[in-house]
C-alpha cells in the first residue's frame, strides 16, 4: 500500500467466522506521488486485494498510469508506468497503541525486467521491511521507519511521522518524512526531508445509497524543490 494507506477497500467478502476476510477495491489518483517522489507523471489507477485474519494481513497492490507517462527522447516512443507489489503486515493492538511490522516486495513491470529475476544487483525486485507505532486514541501520532534490504545499493531508509486531526470536513492528516543518507531510491543526494504536507480525507455523498471517499493532498519535497496537489477517489 505504498502505504500511507495506499488504498481503501469498499468491497468485502467474509470467508470465515473467525473474522478473516478478503477485501478488494481501487483508487484513481490525479498523480501517483509516493514518499515525495513522482511515479508515472500521469493519472494513476491503483487496484488492490488484501486478506486479513486477526492481526495478520497479506495483499497485492498495483499502480498503472492512465495514458502515456513518459516519452523516450531518442525514439519518441511512449511508455506507461506500471508497478505491482506484494506485501504482508502484522499489527498488535495494546493499551499503549498499535505496533506493526511490514514486508513489501516492489516490482515494476514497466522496467522490462523478468519477474523471476531476484538478483540482488539490478534484479526485478526491491525488498523492504518496516515498523510503525500509532499512539492510543488520546494521542494518535504515527511514527514509521522502512529499510530496503535487497537490490538497493544505498540500503535506503525512510522515516515518517504523521498526525490526524478531526475537522468538520473530514480528517486532516499532517505528515513529514525524510531519509538519513544519500539514496538513489528516494532521489536524495544526502540526508534530507523529502516528503511533507497535509492530506484531507472525506466522504462525498452521491445519492441516498452511494458515497465516494475522496482524498486531497498537498505534498512538498523540499530536497528536490517540487510540490504537488493531488486528488483521489476510492471506487
Amino acid at each position: 500500500m505504498r502505504y500511507i494507506t495506499r488504498s481503501a477497500f469498499i468491497m468485502l467478502f467474509l470467508v470465515s467466522a473467525a473474522a478473516a476476510q478478503f477485501k478488494f477495491g481501487g483508487d484513481i489518483y490525479s498523480r501517483y506521488i509516493w514518499r515525495g517522489v513522482d511515479y508515472g507523471n500521469a493519472p494513476s489507477f491503483q487496484p488492490a486485494v488484501t486478506y486479513t485474519a486477526g492481526g495478520l494481513s497479506v495483499g497485492t497492490w498495483a499502480a498503472y498510469s492512465i495514458g502515456s507517462s513518459k516519452i523516450d527522447t531518442a525514439t519518441g516512443a511512449a511508455s506507461v508506468f506500471a508497478e505491482h507489489d506484494l506485501w504482508a503486515s502484522y499489527g498488535l493492538v495494546t493499551e499503549a497503541g498499535t505496533f506493526s511490522l511490514l514486508y513489501t516486495d516492489y516490482y515494476y513491470p514497466s522496467a522490462g525486467l523478468k519477474y523471476f529475476d531476484f538478483n540482488g544487483t539490478g534484479g526485478a525486485h526491491v525488498l523492504e521491511i518496516g515498523a510503525s507505532y500509532t499512539g492510543a486514541e488520546a494521542f494518535p501520532l504515527t511514527v514509521a521507519a522502512y529499510y530496503n534490504f535487497h537490490n538497493d545499493v544505498d540500503n535506503s531508509v525512510y522515516v515518517q511521522a504523521s498526525y490526524p486531526f478531526t475537522i468538520e470536513a473530514g480528517t486532516l492528516t499532517a505528515f513529514v518524512a525524510g531519509t538519513p543518507a544519500k539514496s538513489a531510491w528516494y532521489v536524495s543526494t544526502d540526508a534530507a526531508i523529502i516528503n511533507a504536507g497535509i492530506t484531507l480525507t472525506r466522504t462525498v455523498k452521491v445519492s441516498e445509497t452511494f458515497s465516494l471517499p475522496v482524498t486531497a493532498s498537498y505534498i512538498l519535497n523540499p530536497h528536490v524543490e517540487q510540490s504537488y496537489l493531488i486528488l483521489g477517489i476510492t471506487l
